[in-house]
């Protein structure tokens, strides 16, 4: 028992110290190669793209519960009871959906809420490397 608690914590900690985002974050972006630093500049990219698209597509799912309301309404103007109750179903399911793609969204993005910050630090840090290879 004893050895999987271990197991568990050398896991955690080697699975931390990788992150370089939140490295970045902690303990600055001196330590990182130039080359290193384009390339997490060019992945922290990728996920703000990947993530924006998410984050759009969640809104709009959380959006539709006003679609779903005001259908519903309509259909039960018209006497559609049915249409009217099935429609109506959809909105606790549209804001499961939701609130479940934001939570899996924070689980595979979990520097997202800092990437503009990390992004900054970096190309900071480049433009300090690039202003300082000028004067020589």
């Amino acid at each position: 028992m004893k050895d999987f608690f271990l197991q568990r914590l050398l896991q955690r900690l080697e699975k931390d110290g990788n992150d370089d985002l939140a490295l970045i974050m902690e303990f600055g972006a001196n330590s990182y190669s130039t080359q290193e630093l384009s390339n997490i500049l060019q992945q922290v990219g990728d996920q703000k793209e990947i993530a924006g698209r998410w984050q759009h597509r969640l809104f709009l799912v959380g959006f539709s519960v006003s679609f779903w309301i005001a259908t519903s309404f309509i259909a039960a103007a018209c006497q559609a009871q049915l249409i009217s109750f099935l429609l109506l179903a959809m909105v606790p399911v549209s804001l499961l959906l939701a609130l479940g793609g934001h939570f899996y969204l924070r689980r595979r993005f979990p520097a997202y809420r800092n990437i503009h910050l990390v992004a900054s630090i970096i190309q900071q840090e480049l433009d300090r490397r690039k202003k300082d290879a000028s004067i020589f």
